[in-house]
């Protein structure tokens, strides 16, 4: 059985998902939480086997930036990452986030039932990574974005002062 950190800012979908996920029997939910500051902590307190973590989170530190944290003191931390976002600034956060191994990174809207979310739990513990081809491809969109903007060619001092 994994022992899973569920973090999940929706107050309805929070203790609903929990309940689905114990009764798989392949899940055991063992703390939930909303925010990445809470998720950091309660991983420094006692590690879990794995991490369901929504992108877009209450407090000042989103899912990707706190499973980098998490990370950076269980680096082998199994992640799922499930997301109603599409929003640039995320993928992009994921990109340089270095997150190679160990996660996944799915729609909230294709893998919402806890009978499709326990395979990438365990999948994502056993040291496999996916991430959904719809995420995948946004991905690759923002980065190829990214790379033809006019302001890739500038060095990181010229961006501060173009951006002035």
């Amino acid at each position: 059985m994994i022992k899973l950190l569920l973090v999940e800012d929706n107050e309805k979908l929070r203790p609903a998902l929990a309940a689905g996920l114990n009764a798989t029997d392949d899940i055991q939910v063992i703390n939930a939480c909303a925010s990445g500051e809470e998720a950091l902590a309660l991983c420094l307190k006692q590690p879990r086997d794995a991490i369901l973590m929504d992108v877009q989170l209450a407090g000042e530190m989103n899912g990707i930036a706190s499973a980098v944290a998490i990370r950076r003191e269980f680096p082998r931390m199994p992640v799922v990452f499930y997301s109603i976002q599409d929003d640039d600034a995320y993928y992009r956060a994921f990109r340089r986030s270095g997150i190679l191994s160990h996660y996944a990174y799915v729609r909230k809207s294709n893998y919402l039932l806890p009978q499709l979310i326990v395979p990438l739990v365990r999948d994502a513990a056993a040291g496999r990574s996916f991430i959904d081809p719809e995420i995948e491809s946004r991905v690759h969109e923002v980065m190829q974005k990214d790379e033809h903007s006019p302001m890739a060619l500038l060095e990181p001092n010229e961006q501060v002062v173009a951006w002035m």
